[in-house]
């Protein structure tokens, strides 16, 4: 069972009930580009080693997935439980919300169709788009899970101290020990729709609401959704375990977060990722989550996971 906290109301400010993947065996990712955490016990260098690797091996080079643009046109975005968009209102919506909310401009590089499925789930409540899609850089992935920084927290400062992007306050951010993505809008935006058609997505979905409960996630095999190579379209980072436990290496991550965001010197070593060796034979995770303002739930997040997952 996935593990959900509240979540923000994006569109009107109001707290909602949003799942996020702390309690789930895949997540993370974070906004990246330069290195914003200086620590003494390791240098740049050490630091950034794996990121160097899976960059020059080609691990972020990806041939554009061949999305069905035909049966993209078809998705009705209500089956997600989330808003109609048209062709054209989604262009103008990204040229409205792309300085407050720069996910947006790489999905500027999706096709027509997908781009409308991309801004329907912006107007939703959920965050899949924001912390799983391709707009996050391999470093911004590894960030997120090594150092809890989160990639839908805009403002560099409390992204370097570890405060939750979309829900207000103060909020410590919180993810479990793997940080994943689907690297290409298209194959994001598929994905979505085919699975918001899956039965078990369907039946979820079809739920009598209730506010108090949600329904279990679903998961999917990526094959289903994305073709045999969707794999391929889908990177991630794995928080290195402690003492061969990854509870032990969550728990000293916070640790080490508290102590760099109070301006301590950490009493255990600083937490260390390493790549996902490959998505092939794994599985989409789709979270089903309150949708308060329809008295229904909506998909509020997917990501990939290895195969294997537990």
């Amino acid at each position: 069972m996935v593990g959900f906290d509240g979540g923000f109301d994006r569109g009107n400010g109001a707290e909602r009930d949003r799942p996020t993947e702390a309690g789930a065996h895949g997540d993370s990712t974070v906004q990246g580009g330069d290195p914003r955490i200086a620590v003494e016990t390791r240098t740049r260098g050490e630091a950034y080693a794996d990121l160097r690797q899976v960059v020059e091996s080609g691990w972020d080079r990806h041939q554009r997935f061949d999305a069905p643009r035909g049966e993209l046109a078809m998705f009705r975005a209500e089956r997600a439980g989330l808003p109609e968009v048209s062709s054209g209102e989604a262009g103008r919506y990204v040229e409205r919300h792309r300085a407050e909310r720069p996910w947006l401009v790489t999905a500027e590089r999706a096709s027509t169709e997908a781009l409308r499925i991309l801004v329907a789930a912006d107007q939703g409540g959920g965050h899949g788009h924001i912390r799983h899609e391709g707009w996050v850089t391999e470093e911004a992935s590894m960030r997120r899970v090594a150092y809890l920084e989160d990639p839908a927290q805009l403002d560099p400062g409390r992204r370097r101290a570890g405060i939750e992007g979309l829900r207000p306050g103060d909020r410590n951010h919180v993810c479990a020990s793997r940080s994943t993505r689907i690297t290409d809008p298209d194959a994001f935006a598929t994905a979505l729709a085919r699975g918001s058609a899956h039965p078990d997505v369907r039946a979820a979905l079809g739920t009598p609401y209730d506010r108090d409960s949600r329904p279990d996630p679903v998961i999917i095999p990526i094959a289903d959704l994305l073709g045999n190579d969707g794999h391929r379209a889908c990177t991630g980072w794995q928080l290195e375990p402690v003492a061969g436990n990854a509870r032990t290496a969550m728990d000293n991550r916070r640790a080490w977060r508290t102590a760099i965001a109070d301006g301590r010197q950490p009493a255990v070593p600083e937490p260390r990722a390493h790549p996902v060796p490959t998505f092939e034979g794994g599985t989409i995770f789709f979270a089903i989550s309150h949708n308060r303002q329809r008295n229904g739930y909506e998909i509020a997040t997917l990501f990939p996971q290895p195969p294997h997952t537990t």
